[in-house]
């Protein structure tokens, strides 16, 4: 099926009897035959219902289901990436409120996808390849749009911060009042087959929703609304105190507002008053299949905006390794006679940024493999989401885990010293080594100075290892106790004042070897975070 139309009757032309389909460019049905325009308005719809027919597809491979009221045969599955035909079967499903039709074509979704790899050098090749591109599908995706009202009092704390002179001024204001919140189209996915994280960073809105008809859908897929309405009523709440203190510090002209408190103790919220309405979003979806792996690429069909996390090629990656090294190689066998110590301490600079890197990269793919953005099903069979607006608010909520554990605490204060201590070192050595190389400086001032970088690399390895040991499934841990070991054999030797060349060579050549490693990890984890192993969704068997 193509956005252009399908085999399907459903609504004909009232010139000659031919098939209708939604054309994107002039926002009109268009006749297959005759090429006449009809305005979607003119179409008679079937009786308004909570449900109305369609044709469910699903994939063979990974039971994937998508929706339409065209019943064209397609041969490719935009969730598992697979070349297989998808079967249809007539269905029902909710019917939306409201839709936002597609405003993008195909040549321009595939103009911005193109534009969008241009910053990624190292991306596979394949990705750009015009086959790849062929398999972006136009799909509706279903929202649930809020609105929420609510009343109380509001305890608010403004801030404001200027210059006068050579004196910077911080003054804090109360801005506690009796608010009222009155916000509308805050949407959420309702699809539990799409993302949530994908859904938010596509940053649809409801400016240019209509009332539904079907005619929109036709030449068009959609998914299935899945997730109940009620799911997000308390992250909604919170986004809308989010708005509303956005609303106030743009008025009172603040640098920030903040809330003093917790949210359920302002404005009403345990009873605030909660509207849902389905409303569908389009979205150009590409799956490209890469082994037992998929990446996906989602393209905002009414802006254009892209969401796609790109992985590195592997080849590129070990070729411009490689032709880096040489270079830097050259250049400092050329123009440098750099000091043992001193190439030390580089390595331990450069071991320490690749470790707070590698750190980084694991986290983020932890939350993807847990699906934290996502919600989640709690014993009594509810889902229930806690967001970044709950975050943010710092939402208490019956049911949910709290970061208040010993074990917790700990690890988010070793994270906060093992960052400060990050900068410090970074800050220090390389605002301070370019003078040791030029040796401009004293031999005090630069066993001084490397002294504060391997103490400081070595108190943030430690603490990296540490944490890597209370998370196995981060990979090897065998790089990073090297580097430790490294590290911490160069600071001994140095404060016991032994100055030995072969040693320092051999701490420096030991850490760039696991920082090359670890190196190898990183690109591995990011590879994974962007994309997904091949889904799998329930299938539901024919009653024959």
């Amino acid at each position: 099926m193509t956005e252009q139309g399908a085999a399907t009757r459903r609504f004909g032309c009232p010139s000659c009897g031919g098939g209708l389909q939604y054309d994107i460019l002039s926002g009109k049905m268009k006749c297959d035959r005759c090429d006449r325009l009809t305005a979607v308005s003119s179409l008679q719809e079937e009786k308004a219902e909570d449900t109305m027919e369609v044709t469910e597809y699903h994939c063979p491979q990974c039971g994937a289901a998508i929706y339409s009221t065209d019943t064209e045969v397609t041969s490719f599955c935009s969730f598992c990436g697979s070349d297989v035909v998808l079967t249809g079967k007539m269905g029902r499903t909710k019917r939306p409120a409201r839709i936002v039709p597609f405003a993008v074509t195909r040549e321009k979704c595939e103009e911005a996808y193109r534009n969008h790899l241009k910053k990624y050098r190292l991306a596979p090749g394949d990705l750009k390849k015009a086959e790849t591109l062929s398999h972006f599908r136009p799909v509706y995706v279903p929202f649930w749009s809020y609105s929420v009202e609510a009343e109380g009092p509001a305890r608010l704390e403004g801030k404001r911060s200027y210059t006068q002179g050579d004196y910077r001024y911080d003054e804090t204001y109360d801005l506690s009042m009796d608010a009222e919140i009155r916000q509308k189209g805050i949407l959420y996915d309702a699809s539990s087959a799409f993302e949530d994280e994908t859904a938010a960073m596509l940053q649809h809105t409801t400016r240019e929703a209509v009332p539904f008809h079907s005619a929109y859908l036709s030449g068009f897929y959609a998914q299935g609304a899945d997730v109940p309405g009620d799911t997000y009523h308390q992250e909604a709440a919170a986004t809308a105190v989010r708005m509303f203190m956005d609303q106030v510090k743009k008025e009172q002209k603040m640098d920030s507002v903040t809330m003093k408190g917790d949210i359920s103790e302002n404005f009403g919220l345990p009873h605030a008053r909660y509207q849902e309405e389905l409303v569908m979003m389009p979205v150009w979806l590409l799956a490209h299949r890469q082994g037992q792996r998929v990446v996906y690429t989602a393209v905002n069909g009414d802006s254009g905006d892209v969401v796609c996390d790109v992985p590195v090629s592997n080849g590129k990656e070990i070729a411009v390794t490689a032709v880096l090294a040489v270079i830097i190689f050259f250049l400092l066998q050329m123009f440098l006679t750099m000091r043992p110590e001193i190439l030390m301490a580089l390595c331990a600079l450069l071991s320490l940024i690749i470790q707070f890197q590698f750190s980084g990269t694991q986290k983020r793919l932890f939350n993807r493999r847990t699906r934290a953005f996502e919600p989640h099903k709690e014993d009594t069979g509810m889902s229930s989401f806690v967001g970044p607006a709950q975050a943010m608010l710092n939402v208490k909520k019956d049911g949910i885990e709290e970061k208040s554990t010993v074990a917790a605490g700990l690890g988010e204060k070793l994270a906060g010293v093992g960052r400060a201590l990050t900068w410090i070192a970074v800050i220090l050595g390389f605002g301070l080594l370019p003078r040791l190389i030029s040796r401009t400086g004293t031999s005090a001032d630069r066993r001084l100075v490397i002294l504060v970088i391997l103490v400081a690399s070595l108190a943030v390895m430690v603490i990296h290892t540490i944490r890597r040991i209370r998370k196995p499934e981060a990979g090897p841990l065998w790089p990073r106790i090297l580097s430790v070991l490294a590290c911490g054999a160069a600071l001994v030797s140095m404060l016991a004042g032994q100055v030995e060349d072969l040693l320092y060579y051999g701490c420096a050549g030991v850490m760039l070897l696991a920082s090359a490693v670890e190196l190898v990890m990183i690109n591995r984890a990011h590879n994974e975070y962007a994309s997904r192993p091949v889904p799998f969704f329930d299938r539901e068997e024919d009653a024959e």
